[in-house]
């Protein structure tokens, strides 16, 4: 069965090398730019993770967070918070939010596609 990520991010490049990753792993990768796009993505097609950028134009990660975590058809989704920021504070406030973790780019591809099926591994 074929494992698909969705990443929403708003950098071209990152979304390449991520996708690039991924696929080598054998994961099945689509991509939104923006949080809209993203949630539109996610309703649709039911990903088994989502890895979500939180600085973007129009709704940032909070609030497409915030969205994927209040609609059923999405809620039970893993979404990592995918983010060149770190502090503790960003962290708390993902697990706060219902992420399932939170993962600093740039990346090393061994602990991204790690990350990545841990998580998809706990879906129910």
């Amino acid at each position: 069965m074929e494992r698909t990520v969705l990443i929403i991010e708003d950098e071209k490049l990152i979304i390449v090398s991520t996708q690039m990753v991924l696929e080598a792993a054998g994961f099945r990768v689509e991509s939104a730019m923006n949080g809209e796009d993203g949630l539109q993505r996610a309703r649709q097609q039911a990903p088994d993770l989502i890895l979500l950028d939180i600085m973007m134009p129009g709704i940032d990660g909070w609030e497409t967070l915030t969205r994927l975590k209040r609609d059923p058809a999405t809620s039970g989704i893993p979404v990592v918070i995918f983010t060149a920021r770190e502090h503790s504070r960003g962290h708390q406030k993902s697990q706060a939010m219902g992420a399932a973790d939170y993962f600093r780019k740039p990346f090393e591809p061994d602990e991204l596609i790690e990350l990545v099926e841990k998580h998809i591994g706990q879906r129910t």
